[in-house]
């Protein structure tokens, strides 16, 4: 089970999410659930009819029912211009986190206006972003994964391994990408949902959780990826160059070479591990 692996079944037996602001950036909500509020920049019902916005709703409200949900509801496809509206209307709501569960697969060095202002705006909240299911290819994360405040998820299996098609970093700076991994394949009723898409929210609601007693996104950002459980990686996927014409793409590539084999490129700190997480920051919060 996803609660399971991800450590997440004994902190839920205490905490059902009061107090918690989670606001999705997605193509609507679940007609099954509550919704505190939204924004709609679309010509359509705010329920979801494309059904990736229903489950990523239905996957919070599972773990967290007690949490304020607000929706932004965008259009598929989402243009740049758009997406950084979603955002700055997402922040409206004062959420303790954001979740993002749409990604890109080209390689980036978080320059894009989408990245730059996820990094804007993780001063106050934690915006959580898919890595994407571009794996086993490297440098498979792209924009606004990429950028550097996110909290970039990758996917892992319900056995603790990494899920083969997780995005893979390094970005094309160098930096290493996803920052954590948390478990992909989930069951919503009688439903297995599997991507990046749906191990997103299982950390999203523990970056609200904690930001909501921490009340410091940056430090819950470390506080999950050191708490994270290291896993096992298998030999690194090689890098091609097929179909790159770019010359200033090539060098970058070849610069960042020494950084593709390290294992944080594939699953990050590890597994998202919420028991540890939230014991680790009442200890901190008990130091204070």
């Amino acid at each position: 089970d996803a609660l399971s692996v991800s450590n997440f079944l004994d902190l839920l037996r205490e905490e059902q999410g009061s107090g918690c602001r989670i606001a999705i950036i997605d193509s609507g909500a679940s007609s099954k659930h509550p919704v505190s509020d939204y924004t709609n920049l679309t010509d359509k019902s705010l329920t979801d009819t494309e059904e990736h916005g229903r489950y990523i709703h239905e996957a919070i409200y599972k773990i967290l029912p007690e949490a304020e949900i607000f929706i932004v509801k965008i259009p598929d496809p989402t243009p740049d211009h758009i997406l950084v509206t979603a955002l700055k209307e997402a922040v409206k709501f004062k959420p303790h986190a954001i979740n993002l569960s749409i990604s890109s697969e080209y390689p980036s060095d978080g320059t894009d206006p989408i990245s730059h202002y996820v990094n804007h705006i993780s001063k106050t909240t934690i915006v959580t972003i898919a890595a994407g299911n571009g794996g086993p290819k490297l440098m498979s994360i792209g924009p606004p994964a990429v950028a550097e405040e996110a909290l970039t998820v990758g996917g892992a299996t319900v056995q603790g391994r990494l899920w083969r098609r997780s995005g893979r970093g390094p970005t094309l700076d160098g930096r290493w990408k996803p920052n954590v991994v948390a478990p992909t394949n989930y069951t919503l009723g009688h439903l297995l949902v599997s991507g990046t898409s749906f191990a997103a929210p299982i950390a999203t609601a523990l970056a609200a959780l904690l930001n909501r007693d921490v009340k410091d996104s940056y430090a819950v950002r470390k506080l999950i990826e050191l708490t994270a459980r290291p896993i096992p990686v298998s030999t690194p996927h090689p890098l091609t160059m097929q179909g790159t014409r770019k010359q200033s793409l090539i060098k970058k590539l070849i610069e960042a070479w020494p950084r593709l084999t390290d294992p944080r490129n594939h699953t990050g700190m590890g597994i998202i591990d919420a028991g540890r997480a939230r014991e680790t920051a009442r200890r901190l919060r008990g130091f204070s």
